[in-house]
């Protein structure tokens, strides 16, 4: 259909279209080829990173299995992740329903400061969090980690969730309110299912945001809480081995399956929408 639709257009038009295409598909390859160049790095049978590999081993993924502390790294990211996945989801919410229904006359100055974390870069955020949490006595502690990594994740599920309330029909709680529903009521049983979607997209989002911090992590985390993207630095910044390339291939597996996951979650939120249309 987009192919016939291509072929009316104009000669000029489709040289252009063809031009776009073709420079999207070096920007994606240029992205992409190093997760894929990572790959074989992995699995080379010698004691430093050279690309192409002379030969092949799984030596290196032996080594990481058997080595406890790449083992505590991904406890670690784990049990911060999954705390500021939680917290990003409520926090990410209210801040999101106050904006959408709230009635403030400058929502969008709101929303602006509510998404600024994850427009500053992170290390402006670290340098802000590290004598607050060394005040409160939590640095090196994984609340300081959860708490920083939060804040980036706030913003990911204040969008997800807007996206969603945009499409929300303040009308249907308004009729609820009205036939006796209290607001908790009307929440769960009106509001909620309309969102979850956005909900759980965002949370999924935090989570392999966390999981791949490093700039927090250095200025937040301590020895007994240090993460995989730290504990990558610091591996890096001793001998550069391919067990290093064997984690990156991991983390990279693993948070591909995340967004798999996302996209099948919209795949699957925009036919039922269609359905609903119909």
């Amino acid at each position: 259909m987009a192919a016939e639709s291509t072929a009316k257009l104009p000669l000029g038009f489709r040289a252009g279209w063809v031009i776009i295409c073709c420079f999207t598909a070096l920007i994606l390859v240029y992205l992409v080829l190093p997760q894929f160049i990572v790959l074989p790095l992995s699995f080379s049978d010698r004691s430093f990173l050279s690309f192409p590999p002379s030969g092949w081993s799984t030596q290196w993924y032996e080594k990481l299995v058997a080595n406890p502390s790449w083992f505590q790294a991904m406890i670690n990211s784990l049990a911060i992740g999954v705390p500021t996945a939680l917290l990003s989801m409520v926090f990410g919410t209210m801040a999101a329903l106050a904006v959408s229904r709230g009635g403030f006359k400058q929502a969008g100055v709101i929303s602006a400061l509510v998404v600024a974390p994850m427009m500053l870069p992170h290390v402006i955020l670290a340098i802000g969090l590290y004598p607050l949490m060394l005040q409160l006595n939590l640095l090196g502690s994984y609340a300081a980690a959860t708490i920083g990594h939060t804040v980036i994740g706030v913003p990911l599920v204040f969008i997800t969730v807007t996206a969603q309330l945009a499409r929300h029909d303040f009308t249907l709680e308004l009729a609820a309110m009205t036939l006796g529903a209290r607001p908790w009521r009307t929440f769960r049983s009106v509001t909620y299912p309309t969102i979850r979607i956005g909900i759980i997209i965002g949370g999924i989002l935090a989570f392999a945001t966390s999981i791949d911090e490093l700039m927090l992590a250095l200025f937040l985390t301590g020895a007994g809480t240090r993460t995989l993207p730290r504990l990558i630095w610091e591996q890096m910044n001793d001998y550069l081995t391919p067990t290093i390339a064997a984690v990156a291939t991991l983390v990279f597996l693993f948070t591909l399956v995340l967004l798999v996951i996302v996209a099948l979650i919209q795949s699957r939120s925009t036919r039922l929408d269609g359905w609903n249309h119909d």
